[in-house]
């Protein structure tokens, strides 16, 4: 799997499209996670009007865990790559 660069996939949310409320991301989970695949781009789900949640791609979802993981090797003092 090809790395992916973070500064692309996670962009400003679609405010028109990548905004749904928790009831259409229930009975649309399937086409929303597509979605998020296709684009590399978050889905923002909301709850009473206000943001409770995300949908990543499972890639981007991969790529920050590894940079999170990098940085905190780096921070603690541990050489890359142990």
């Amino acid at each position: 799997m090809a790395q992916l660069d973070l500064a692309k996939c996670i962009r400003s949310v679609d405010l028109e499209r990548g905004v749904v409320p928790i009831s259409k991301a229930a009975s649309s989970l399937a086409a929303l996670i597509k979605r998020s695949q296709a684009n590399h781009q978050p889905i923002v789900v909301t709850q009473k009007g206000y943001p409770t949640g995300v949908i990543i791609d499972i890639e981007v979802f991969t790529a920050i865990r590894q940079f999170i993981e990098e940085h905190t090797r780096e921070t603690e003092g541990e050489p890359e790559g142990a």
